[in-house]
């Protein structure tokens, strides 16, 4: 793949490269996500060395994918030893949001989330959302909103996320839950 194919304007960071595996060339993933499936599903990943950024990544055509002890082993074309994998430590990790593979309705990436507005059932402004985590039982919702001190953590389940519409050129893009403001 040519070092001159500009990196698309979609990337998002999957994860990092940990070390080589074993002496054919594998590279070791340490994943971002519980769920890594943009990794088995994307044609090619882009690698950038720290500090570099998604904009200077440069693309891998990925031969294998596998899962491993809860990390990602990946082989890349051009990368045959031990060596080049070597040398590869330390990268981000990038996958084109075109690549991912598509969601069913009810469920959502998380990167697709960020920035939306939050507002409840009455139609008040919460805030938006800023980052989400995951306390083992659920997602949350972290949704920051201006003059408050802290952000709003809003489980994000069926019984208090009432709809999510994430479509990029549509102005009525939000999340609307069942959450008041002195929650």
């Amino acid at each position: 793949m040519s070092n001159m194919m500009s990196p698309p304007s979609d990337l998002i960071l999957v994860g990092h490269i940990l070390d080589a595996q074993g002496i054919k060339g594998l590279v070791k993933i340490k994943p971002y996500s519980k769920e890594p499936e943009a990794l088995f599903s994307a044609p090619h990943v882009w690698l950038a060395k720290p500090p570099a950024l998604a904009d200077t990544a440069r693309p891998w055509v990925i031969k294998t994918a596998k899962e491993h002890s809860g990390q990602i082993l990946l082989g890349l074309e051009e990368v045959s030893d031990r060596d080049q994998a070597l040398a590869l430590k330390g990268s981000a990790v990038y996958v084109s949001r075109a690549d991912f593979p598509k969601q069913d309705e009810n469920s959502f990436y998380w990167v697709d989330l960020i920035g939306l507005p939050v507002i409840n059932e009455q139609g008040q402004s919460l805030g938006q959302v800023v980052d989400l985590m995951d306390n083992g039982a659920q997602s949350i919702l972290c949704v920051r909103a201006e003059g408050l001190k802290e952000d709003r953590l809003i489980p994000f389940i069926a019984s208090v996320v009432k709809s999510v519409n994430q479509a990029p050129d549509d102005p009525e893009r939000q999340i609307v839950v069942d959450w008041q403001l002195d929650w």
